[in-house]
C-alpha cells in the first residue's frame, strides 16, 4: 500500500525487456547504478522492470540486442500522458461545462404577469434600472429581496405587492396594483359583498339585512348584507347596510430559501477614522471603540507615490452580519415563515392563518423549493353601492 501511494506521487515507468537471459541485461543496468525499482520476471527471454523515468534514457543506452517496450506510466507521468493524449476531449469538456456554466446563470427573458400596460411599463422600467433585464448575470436571494423592497418602497402609491422568482433562465415578476378605495358617501345606499371567493366564518350586520348563512360559500361579489330590508308587514326598506365579514380563504404559493443566509444591515451608527495604509497593512488612529464589521467611504488626505504609504479619512458605518447555513428541515421552516409573512404583507386583510399544507417540495443544490395551500381568515368586507331602487324610481 505504502509503495502504491509513494508511486502515485513519483515518476516512474514500467519497460518490458524482451531478449535472451533478460537477466544478464538486467545485471548490467543494477552495474551502471540503474535503479531497479521492481522487477517481474515472465519468462527467461522476457521481464518487466520499473525504474525512474530520469534513467530511460540510460537504460536505452544499454539495451543493445535486447528490446525494449515501454508498458505503463506511473503518478505525475501518467497523468501528463493522459492529459497529452486526451488534450482536445478535456478541453472541449471544459469548454462545455463553462459554456453550461454561463448559460445557467444568464437570463433570457422577463415576464411581468400584470393586466395595466402602465404598471408593467413602470415595473420594467424598474427592474432594468437595478440589472433585472433580459442577457443580464442572475441575482442571489439576498439581492432579489432588497430590489423587491426598493421598488415598494419608491412606488407606494402604485404598487401593493411584488414578487421576483427565478425558473431556469427566466425571470418571472408577480405585481398587485394599489388599488386606493373610494371613501363612502353619506347618501348613497350601499351592500355588503363578498371580496372574494371564501367560506363565511362570521356575519357581523350593524344594519341591513343578512342573505347569507354562516360556512356558506360565496363568489367575489355575491352579497351577503343587503340594503334592502324585509319588515314583519312584507314591506322593504332602504338602508345602507354596515358591519364586517369574516371568510375562510385559499391561497396557493411557490417560495424558494436558501440553504446558505447571508444578510447584511446598518445599526445606524457611523463615526469617523483616520486610517494609515502602510505596506498593504491597515492602522486606525486613536480608534478606542472599533466596529465588528462596517461599510466606508474614503477620502484620501495624503499618499506617497514613491513608497508604500497613505493617509486617510474613513467615514464607517456600522453593520450587522448575518451568514447562516441551514440544514433542510430548518430552510423549510423558514420557507413557510416567509410564505406567510409575504401573504400577510399582500394582504393586510388577513386576519390569521389557519393551516399551512405543502402541496409539493423539491431539494435542489442551494435551495429548497416548495409549493404551499395557505388557508386563512380574512376580512372579506367590500361595499358595493346598491342597485337603484325601481319602485321609487318609476319609468
Amino acid at each position: 500500500m505504502k509503495n502504491k501511494i509513494l508511486r502515485f506521487f513519483s515518476s516512474n515507468v514500467r519497460i518490458k525487456v524482451s531478449g535472451r537471459n533478460v537477466n544478464n541485461f538486467v545485471k548490467r543496468l543494477i552495474k551502471n547504478r540503474i535503479n531497479i525499482i521492481k522487477f517481474i520476471p515472465i519468462s527467461y527471454k522476457e521481464a518487466d522492470i520499473i525504474i525512474d523515468y530520469n534513467d530511460l534514457e540510460k537504460v536505452k543506452e544499454y539495451k543493445t540486442i535486447y528490446d525494449l517496450k515501454i508498458v505503463k506510466y506511473y503518478g505525475k507521468l501518467k497523468i501528463l500522458k493522459l492529459f497529452k493524449k486526451n488534450v482536445f476531449l478535456l478541453t472541449f469538456m471544459i469548454l462545455g461545462f463553462l459554456i453550461i456554466y454561463f448559460l445557467s446563470n444568464i437570463i433570457f427573458s422577463v415576464d411581468i404577469i400584470h393586466s395595466n400596460n402602465k404598471i408593467i411599463k413602470l415595473l420594467d422600467q424598474e427592474l432594468t434600472s437595478r440589472g433585472i433585464k433580459k442577457y443580464s448575470f442572475v441575482k442571489s436571494y439576498q439581492e432579489i429581496e432588497k430590489i423587491e423592497e426598493e421598488i415598494l418602497e419608491e412606488n407606494k402609491d402604485n404598487l401593493e405587492w411584488i414578487e421576483i422568482t427565478r425558473e431556469g433562465t427566466k425571470y418571472i415578476v408577480k405585481v398587485e396594483e394599489r388599488i386606493i378605495n373610494k371613501e363612502i358617501e353619506e347618501n348613497k345606499i350601499y351592500d355588503i359583498v363578498a371580496s372574494k371567493n371564501a367560506v363565511i366564518k362570521t356575519i357581523i350586520a350593524e344594519s341591513g339585512e343578512k342573505v347569507k348563512e354562516i360556512n356558506t360559500y360565496v363568489k367575489k361579489g355575491e352579497v351577503i348584507i343587503s340594503s334592502d330590508i324585509l319588515l314583519p308587514n312584507n314591506e322593504t326598506v332602504r338602508k345602507k347596510a354596515q358591519g364586517k365579514v369574516i371568510g375562510e380563504v385559499w391561497y396557493t404559493i411557490n417560495i424558494d430559501y436558501p440553504y446558505y443566509y447571508h444578510e447584511i444591515t446598518y445599526t445606524g451608527k457611523e463615526k469617523e477614522v483616520l486610517v494609515l495604509n502602510f505596506l498593504n497593512k491597515r492602522f486606525s488612529l486613536f480608534d478606542f471603540h472599533k466596529y465588528k464589521t462596517f461599510d466606508k467611504d474614503t477620502k484620501v488626505i495624503f499618499t506617497d507615490i514613491f513608497f508604500p504609504l497613505s493617509l486617510v479619512k474613513e467615514t464607517q458605518y456600522e453593520t450587522n452580519v448575518i451568514d447562516v447555513m441551514y440544514t433542510y428541515e430548518d430552510a423549510r421552516e423558514k420557507a413557510i415563515e416567509l410564505a406567510k409573512d409575504k401573504l400577510k404583507e399582500k394582504y393586510h386583510s388577513i386576519e390569521d392563518i389557519t393551516k399551512v399544507t405543502i402541496i409539493k417540495e423539491e431539494e435542489l443544490s442551494e435551495k429548497i423549493s416548495l409549493s404551499l395551500f395557505i388557508t386563512c381568515t380574512e376580512d372579506i368586507t367590500e361595499y358595493r353601492e346598491a342597485a337603484p331602487d325601481l319602485e321609487s324610481n318609476p319609468s
